[in-house]
C-alpha cells in the first residue's frame, strides 16, 4: 500500500528517540538522512551523516546499530581501505557504516580524499590503473556514508557532513535497550521508507525547498536533499525540518 511519507518520518525520529539520549532536532536529522539513504539516486549531492562525541559511550555505534536495520545494503566496518571504499561502492552501491574512524581517518589523506570526493555526484569518481595493462579504469565514490568517531571530523568532511553530537544519557534519562536480534519493526519501517522514495522519486527529483537563514554554500547543498524530502512528506515535516 502507498506510504504516508510524514507518518514515516515520525515513526523513523520516534524509532532513534526509543533508543538514544539526543539532542533536541537530532532524531528529525537523523529521520530525513536514512530516507535520503534510500532516495541517494535522485539527488546530487550526498551529505555524509556523522556522529561524533567528546567521549566513548555515548551511542554512537548504537546508532549504526539501528541504521543498520534502516537504510539500503548495509555495510558496517569498523576499519576500511581507501581501495575498499571505492571497490565496495562500485560493486554492491552500500550504504557505508563507518565505525571508530577516529583510529585510521585523520592521517589518511587518501582516504579522506576518496570520501570527499562522494559529496558530489558529477564527480564522484576515482582514477586507478588496472590490470597488466596498467589500463586506467574510473571508480565510483557516489554513496551514502555513515561516520561515527570521538572527537571532530576532519574540516573538510566536517563541511559535506550532517553531524549529530552525540553525548552520554543523563541522571534519569531512561531509553530501551537495543537488540538488533529484536528488530523487525525496523526492518518493517525500513520497507516502507523504500516504498515511498519509489513512488515520490519524481517529485523529489523536482523539489526546490527553500533554505533557512544561515544556510548558504555546502551547509546548503547539504540540506538541500533533505528538506526535498520533508516538503515532499508533507504535514509538519517541512517545518519540523527547518527548525
Amino acid at each position: 500500500d502507498p506510504v504516508d511519507g510524514a507518518k514515516l518520518l515520525t515513526a523513523l525520529a520516534a524509532a532513534f528517540g526509543q533508543y538514544l539520549a539526543l539532542r533536541e532536532g537530532a532524531a528529525d536529522a537523523m529521520a530525513l538522512w536514512t530516507v535520503f539513504a534510500h532516495a541517494i539516486n535522485v539527488f546530487q549531492t550526498a551529505p555524509r551523516l556523522a556522529f561524533t562525541s567528546p567521549e566513548k559511550r555515548c551511542g554512537k555505534t548504537t546508532a549504526l546499530s539501528i541504521l543498520a536495520c534502516l537504510v539500503p545494503r548495509p555495510l558496517p566496518a569498523a576499519n576500511i581501505t581507501p581501495a575498499a571504499v571505492f571497490r565496495a561502492v562500485e560493486a554492491i552501491r552500500p550504504t557505508l557504516l563507518i565505525d571508530e574512524a577516529d583510529t585510521f581517518l585523520r592521517d589518511n589523506d587518501e582516504l579522506r580524499g576518496i570520501l570527499n570526493s562522494g559529496h558530489f555526484r558529477p564527480v564522484a569518481y576515482v582514477v586507478r590503473l588496472v590490470g597488466e595493462g596498467h589500463e586506467p579504469r574510473r571508480f565510483s565514490t557516489w554513496a551514502a556514508m555513515v561516520i561515527a568517531m570521538i572527537g571532530r571530523l576532519p574540516d573538510t568532511l566536517e563541511d559535506r557532513s550532517v553531524v549529530i553530537k552525540m553525548r552520554r544519557r543523563g541522571p534519569g534519562e531512561a531509553v530501551e535497550s537495543f537488540r538488533y536480534d529484536r528488530a523487525e519493526h525496523l526492518n518493517d519501517i525500513a520497507r516502507k521508507a523504500a516504498r515511498w522514495t519509489s513512488d515520490n522519486a519524481d517529485a523529489l527529483k523536482m523539489a526546490d525547498p527553500t533554505m533557512p537563514g544561515g544556510l548558504n554554500d555546502r551547509a546548503a547543498d547539504n540540506w538541500r536533499p533533505l528538506l526535498s524530502i520533508a516538503d515532499v512528506a508533507g504535514g509538519e515535516w517541512p517545518e519540523r525540518a527547518r527548525a
